[in-house]
């Protein structure tokens, strides 16, 4: 029984060690691959789509996932369309697609990929027996995951390359596949007739009259987009400060 269960253990780690892993290899050399194609300008705007579609998107697939499919077939799914929108993405950098045209692969990348992981937490939960001591070590799965792409993606010296996010789609197939080895889950039988709102997740939106919910939500969702400008005034005024206080020559 115990070898059972450490057998599922490593079965739902992994479950978050590929999704981390295959953001990560996306997300992490994203700048340097703009910058290397020409595309540098695109970049804040590309983690503002990403920001946006994890507003957006886990409410819609993740309704799916609570009240239409089995969270592990749409898991499967959203992997399968993150690969596809992944290579899409990936192609259209290398063969020097318009920027406008990039960023809405982007964002179509997003909605699909930003789901998955409150998909695989909901599907972890459901198999737990005591979540309160389980859950933290089979998440520090996703944390290894992280690293690991950083790691594979040095090791291919693909930092500035479009094989990084090539990379990234191999692993998001990788996902889709490691699917069929769990069990389905069924979704929970809803108590009468959902309205469109509901079906689509919007419903979640009244949270949002809660003071601290909002004051949460909206800062961590511009953060993304922000932070790129932030840093580069900070860049350009560390630069000025240099040079105005270095010796002359």
């Amino acid at each position: 029984m115990r070898t059972i269960r450490w057998a599922e253990y490593s079965e739902l780690t992994a479950l978050f060690f590929i999704q981390s892993m295959a953001v990560a290899i996306w997300m992490v050399p994203l700048s340097l691959v703009f910058a290397a194609h020409g595309l540098r300008g695109l970049a804040p705007y590309a983690f503002a789509a990403s920001a946006f579609a994890t507003f957006i998107s886990p409410l819609i697939f993740g309704a799916m996932a609570d009240r239409h499919a089995s969270p592990v077939k749409v898991l499967r799914g959203l992997s399968v369309a993150s690969a596809a929108a992944m290579t899409l993405f990936a192609w259209s950098v290398k063969q020097g697609w318009p920027p406008g045209l990039v960023l809405v692969v982007i964002q179509i990348y997003a909605l699909c990929a930003a789901p998955t992981g409150s998909i695989i937490t909901a599907i972890i939960f459901s198999r737990l027996r005591n979540s309160q001591r389980e859950f933290g070590p089979v998440r520090a799965g996703a944390t290894v995951g992280w690293m690991a792409g950083c790691w594979l993606v040095s090791a291919l010296n693909a930092d500035a390359s479009t094989l990084a996010e090539f990379t990234s789609a191999a692993t998001w197939l990788v996902l889709a596949a490691f699917t069929f080895l769990l069990p389905s889950v069924p979704p929970p039988k809803s108590a009468g007739h959902p309205t469109l709102l509901q079906r689509l997740g919007w419903d979640a939106f009244v949270l949002l009259k809660i003071t601290t919910i909002a004051w949460f939500s909206s800062p961590w969702h511009c953060s993304a987009f922000r932070s790129r400008h932030f840093i580069r005034s900070r860049r350009s005024t560390c630069n000025n400060s240099d040079s105005s206080t270095s010796p002359p020559g």
